[in-house]
């Protein structure tokens, strides 16, 4: 009896000994094959990573951060003037009154005095652009402000001749001025009750 349980024992050890061996090499072989069929499946993954890069890289190279490819190729227009203007704080420009222009100045040509030596005569005058006019009488001096157009009745000594100056004034205070020199005719001897002008 323990001969033969001496067997079996030995003939199951043998048994399991031998399954040992086999799984051993069947994981022995798993492991070969699994790294030799390993490197084609790495061979398909890495191919489909790296081909995109050069277009990525491209893509890059040719574009700016916040710049579209269409804005990218557009001329710039820094520097360019709109309509022809400058940049900064824009000026205005007034323009200018039109000048005072006299038309006419018309006085006799030469001032009767004989019924004294004291006479007044018309004269009349029109402008353009003047918004008053001025008559001055032998010197800078204003003997009366008019309208721009007036009919005035003026006053003459016959003692001597006389000027009379009329100045127009623009809306901007130009001036222009025309003057004429009458001459007494006609003169009477002077008393002592006449006045001088």
């Amino acid at each position: 009896m323990r001969s033969t349980s001496k067997l079996v024992i030995v003939a199951v050890a043998i048994a399991v000994g031998g399954l040992l061996a086999g799984f051993v090499a069947r994981g022995s072989m798993n492991t070969k094959q699994g790294v030799s069929s390993a490197a084609p499946v790495a061979a398909v993954v890495e191919t489909p990573t790296t081909a995109p890069l050069p277009v990525v890289v491209a893509a890059k190279a040719t574009s700016s951060p916040g710049v579209t490819p269409i804005q990218a190729a557009r001329p710039s227009s820094v520097g360019q003037s709109t309509g022809g203007q400058s940049s900064g704080t824009p000026t205005t420009v007034h323009p200018t009154a039109p000048a005072p222009v006299i038309l006419t100045f018309v006085t006799p040509e030469n001032i009767d005095c004989h019924n004294g030596n004291f006479q007044t005569f018309s004269a009349s005058w029109t402008t353009k652009n003047a918004v008053k006019t001025t008559i001055s009488i032998d010197g800078p001096g204003i003997y009366k402000t008019y309208p721009a157009n007036a009919d005035e009745s003026l006053p003459f000594n016959c003692s001597s001749p006389h000027t009379f100056l009329l100045t127009a004034f623009g809306s901007d205070g130009t001036t222009v001025s025309r003057s004429i020199t009458l001459q007494p005719r006609n003169v009477q001897t002077p008393s002592s009750g006449d006045d001088d002008l």
